[in-house]
């Protein structure tokens, strides 16, 4: 039986659950997610907001730092519609029942402190405000252990999705309609065997795109965080803020040297694609550290309760001992291209969030300016949803005539093996610092891979588009570098 609705959101982290409550103002919303809702990426995300709260700061700083951040490679007209929409965002939490701290934090590539936090652990805190808001909207429906398998295209256009059972081996698939379908699905970390990423990103959304004939844009630009704990639990690596850097904490050596300004004048407060370079240069000598032993132990306990209590399973403390780190990919810059809507090329599908290339991150992201741009633009596409109302009252979801391609489940011990191997090779070949040759090798060894479950074969093609970005600009810029820069 097919289901229908007025709009189908696929994800349910910030970008897709923000999007809903907008969008229940308007019709019945339906958000799709192929595990637990309480499960998405959000949850992870320490770091903050940023947005010009204080008469101080200013807009042309926010805006200044995220195009210098990025290189000059982003959007300026997206740019500018996320910064002077940020208070806006910080409001609509408040709004959900969202305390923010007194002091905004500092964070590296900020001229001025502007990171808004609730706690350390901001964006959990953002996911159950939202969570508990959609659960109390009688216009929004979870559908959760749903995957997304193939967009339904009719007559030119976008009228839904083909989905799956995730609970077992099931390969029936289920028509689900919409007026209007919002992909929110999120990043492509789980595509690196080090990331901070949960399962669940894997580049789903991406994959949906490319099979319905779209293009994908800016891809090699894949962020590292620079500071990810060097310990993996459940395929992903716990996440230290950078605001503890912004607070003062260095990064040392095997030796205990600060080494950062040899790589670049601002140290520790460097973008993040330089700090995560030089680590990953240094950890070639041995293993490197992040250091807060110097900082006030009351001041660390009482900003970082939830990090502190979450290292003491590694049996680690950050005001007594030195903390192991790795860079460890973290976020997309790049993905399905919207424009200042948030509309794709493909009429009735829009994006939302960092399955999204909106332009605002260009070459590098700028710290906390990513669930930044969820809200804002979440709030973006329900506006531009609003105007179309007439027009989808009057639309009739006929579907019945639309069949799915079939699809293959391997087992699961062999699909994770074949996401394992997808991992390393990615990690080894189009990581941190790439090559003319490890690109070519990856591309091949990506394309050999014997999987005919659709989930593997998803990852294997966005990996290729991911290579295929990376050959196609031969010079370094931002989060992309070719190691023969440095030869």
């Amino acid at each position: 039986m097919t289901k229908q609705t007025d709009y189908l959101i696929i994800g349910s982290g910030i970008a897709g659950l923000a999007t809903a409550l907008h969008l229940a103002e308007f019709g019945e919303v339906f958000v799709l997610t192929k595990g637990e809702a309480k499960n998405a990426n959000t949850y992870w995300a320490q770091g903050g907001i940023a947005a010009v709260m204080d008469k101080e700061d200013s807009f042309e700083g926010h805006i200044q730092d995220t195009m210098e951040v990025g290189l000059n490679h982003n959007d300026m007209a997206a740019v500018r519609q996320l910064v002077f929409g940020a208070p806006k965002a910080i409001r609509f939490l408040e709004s959900l029942g969202l305390t923010f701290n007194d002091e905004p934090l500092l964070e590296a590539g900020h001229s001025y402190p502007r990171v808004w936090r609730s706690s350390d652990f901001t964006g959990r805190d953002v996911l159950q405000v939202l969570l508990k808001a959609v659960h109390k909207n009688k216009n929004i429906t979870i559908l959760e252990k749903k995957d997304a398998v193939d967009l339904m295209i009719q007559k030119g256009e976008c009228v839904g999705v083909f989905a799956r059972n995730t609970g077992g081996d099931e390969t029936a698939l289920e028509k689900i309609a919409a007026k209007q379908t919002i992909l929110a699905t999120g990043g492509v970390g789980q595509l690196f065997a080090k990331t901070t990423n949960t399962r669940g990103s894997s580049g789903d959304g991406l994959a949906l795109v490319v099979n319905a004939g779209l293009e994908l844009v800016d891809m090699e630009f894949i962020q590292f965080h620079p500071t990810a704990l060097d310990a993996s639990d459940n395929n992903r690596h716990f996440l230290l803020s950078e605001t503890l850097r912004g607070m003062g904490a260095k990064i040392v050596n095997s030796r205990g040297e600060s080494f950062l300004k040899r790589f670049d004048a601002r140290a520790e407060l460097a973008p993040r694609d330089l700090v995560a370079r030089a680590i990953h240069i240094e950890q070639m000598n041995g293993p490197v550290y992040l250091d807060a032993r110097h900082l006030p132990a009351a001041e660390l306990k009482k900003k970082y309760p939830n990090l502190m209590q979450s290292l003491k399973a590694y049996q680690l403390d950050l005001t007594t001992d030195l903390i192991p780190i790795t860079p460890a990919a973290h976020y997309a810059c790049g993905g399905v291209p919207v424009d200042l809507k948030g509309a794709t090329q493909l009429p009735g599908l829009f994006a939302v969030g960092e399955v999204a290339r909106t332009g605002v991150h260009g070459a590098n992201r700028l710290a906390s300016n990513s669930l930044l741009e969820a809200l804002v633009y979440a709030k973006i596409v329900a506006n531009t949803l609003e105007k179309t109302r007439p027009m989808d009252e009057e639309k009739i979801l006929d579907v019945d005539s639309i069949e799915p391609t079939p699809v293959i489940v391997e087992d699961l011990d062999q699909a994770k093996a074949y996401a394992a191997r997808l991992g390393k090779i990615m990690w080894e070949n189009v990581g941190i610092m790439r090559t003319v040759e490890s690109l070519e090798l990856a591309k091949k060894e990506v394309i050999a891979l014997p999987a005919r479950d659709y989930r593997i074969q998803n990852r294997q093609l966005v990996c290729y588009k991911i290579i295929q970005a990376c050959q196609a600009r031969p010079d370094s810029l931002g989060t992309h570098f070719m190691a023969t820069d440095i030869l």
